[in-house]
Formats: structure tokens, sequence, C-alpha cells
């Protein structure tokens, strides 16, 4: 299988920049999917694809946590093919007592139902978080990561899991959170959600996602009273259990290798696909190095405005993903 050339493309949809395609939960799914169709293997980060308690993804679509992306690109590791991973779940001990026990109930449905193997779950004391709104993006900052980091590692050590779901809470004003469902602010949650999850797949090398853990009143916002939302925001409103497309996600997630041992190594890349004006990352620096194409989608607009490069002749400006979808087909055409 090593020796086997592969056809790889990734798309890369960030989250916490009001993507107008990804910038809700799982509404980047379907255009996720038709790349999908055109090339062996698509690899795109856990927000294109998760869906609240749904995840539709593809088989062929490689859930890979944002940070473990970057490292991809860096060639510092490399990835394996999609096998069943034992999932550990660091989940947070807050004081609503129903948003604890949604989420454990969502796990036993999710292992009885789908058949994700949960070996462990670590419960930690809630982590001091906060999260601010400044020139139309939001920012999270946590005061003491090492419950986290210890937990992970116990899970990894005691346990052997292959990949670690986290469940915690992140308040947020519930203007900020009408805001985001009627299509005016981004996902508030966005990017604590990645900051937490990067710190685990840094530290250990592990695939990892997070779900938000939503307390009694927050899910009656969501699942009762937001239903003239904008139809992006869909899955929001009919998801209370944030962990099932995580659950379901790192159920089949490539582990992380070292450089040298991998199925899937960056010159399997062949195209990178990212939304209009998100040039500045280390993945399209890296991709340019390479001489890997980068395709910018311009319909998937966000709140950037500028983009970084300006004719690049590795960077292929397409106007839907559609578009994209011909330009993977004709750079496949070409290595045949």
């Amino acid at each position: 299988m090593k020796n086997k050339k592969k056809f790889v493309v990734a798309s890369i949809i960030p989250t916490g920049i009001q993507c107008s395609i990804g910038g809700y939960i799982g509404d980047a799914t379907l255009v996720t999917n038709r790349l999908a169709s055109v090339c062996d293997y698509l690899i795109t980060n856990p927000n294109a694809v998760n869906g609240g308690a749904f995840n539709f993804k593809d088989k062929n679509v490689l859930y890979v946590e944002g940070r473990a992306i970057d490292q991809f690109f860096q060639e510092q590791v490399e990835l394996s093919l999609p096998k069943k991973n034992k999932v550990g779940v660091i989940l947070e001990k807050i004081p609503d007592i129903i948003a604890v026990k949604y989420a454990l109930k969502s796990i036993e449905a999710f292992k009885t139902i789908a058949g994700v193997d949960v070996r462990k779950i670590e419960f930690i004391k809630p982590l001091k978080k906060s999260i601010r709104l400044c020139d139309g993006q939001f920012y999270g900052e946590v005061e003491d990561i090492t419950p986290l980091l210890a937990a992970a590692k116990k899970l990894l050590r005691s346990n052997r899991v292959d990949a670690i779901a986290i469940a915690t809470h992140i308040k947020v004003d519930n203007k900020y959170i009408r805001q985001h469902q009627k299509g005016s602010l981004p996902n508030p949650y966005g990017l604590m959600e990645a900051l937490l999850s990067h710190l685990v797949t840094d530290a250990f090398s592990v695939p990892s996602a997070h779900a938000p853990m939503l307390t009694k009143k927050e899910m009656e916002m969501f699942l009762f009273h937001s239903f003239d939302s904008d139809p992006r925001s869909a899955l929001e409103n009919i998801s209370g259990a944030y962990l099932g497309s995580v659950l379901l996600g790192l159920d089949s997630a490539p582990r992380l290798t070292n450089p040298g041992q991998g199925e899937i190594r960056l010159k399997d890349v062949q195209a990178l696909i990212v939304p209009s004006n998100c040039l500045r990352s280390i993945p399209v620096a890296c991709a340019i190095k390479k001489g890997i194409p980068v395709i910018q989608v311009r319909e998937n607009k966000n709140i950037f405005t500028s983009s970084g490069y300006v004719d690049h002749k590795h960077i292929i400006n397409v106007n839907t993903y559609d578009d994209a979808m011909r330009e993977v087909l004709r750079l496949r055409e070409k290595i045949k």
C-alpha cells in the first residue's frame, strides 16, 4: 500500500472567520464530499464536517485536526490510512448536571448505535476560559491548560487510546450566539475549540477534536428559540449533543506517524483548496514552496478582504467549488 501512488487533495476551511461555506456546523459537508469524489483521499479539518450530533463525511475524507494539518504540510508528521480507533474522552465536569449527563448519554448512544470504541472518560475540573470579540473575530484564552494535558496523558498511558475527544463548556453571551445564528458574526466557539484541540495534538501527536457542551438554558435557546436563524445553522437548531460528530470523526481519523512511516505523505498531495483570501497560513506557504497548486475559491467569502499573495504562479483562482472540482480533475488528468 505504501508504494501505491495516491491522488490526494487537501481542503481547509478555517474556523471562526465567518466563511460563507463552512462558517456553521456541518454546512461545508456537501462541498467537501463533492471534492472527495474526484480524488482518492481528501484531507480536511474537523470544522468542515462536524455537524453537531451528526457527521456525514464520506469514507475517503480524512478527518485531521488543524494543528496536525500544519505539521503534515511542514513534513513533521505523515498520515496512516483510516483504521478503527480507540477513542478517549476528556469531559469537563461543570456544575450544570444536565449538560454533563447529556454528554454522557451521547457517548453511550454513539458507542451503542454507531459502534464508536470509546475506551475511557477522564473528567477534569472546569478550565478558566474566556473569549473576546475584536475586529469582527472571536479570540480565546485559557488560564491553565494543565488539567487538560494531564487528562490526555492519562488516557494515552493507561488505556492506549488512538484519538482524544474533548468536550468543555465555553461561555458565550447570548447576543453573540443569536447574531451568529442570523449570519452577522463568526462562530463564537470556533477559535477556542481550535485552541484546545491544537494543544492536545501538538503535545501528544494524536488525533483530537473539540465539541462544546451546552447548559440546559443554552440547549433551550439553540434548539427551541432559534427557528428564525440562517438556514446554514440548521444543524445547530436540532443538535444538543455536539460530541456526536466528533466521536464519529475520530472513530476513523488517520493516525499521525513519524516522517517516513506514513501511508500518506506531503508528496502525495496534488492540490490545496482554501476559501477566498485565506492564503496566510502554514499549509499555503508550504504548498507554494513545494510547488503544490493552491486553489482559492472566491465564493467562500469570510472576514478577510485581502489575500497576502498576488499573482503567484502556484495560485489558481476559481469562482466556485464546482470550478475547484474541475481544476482537480484537470490536475489528475495531467499526471496520468
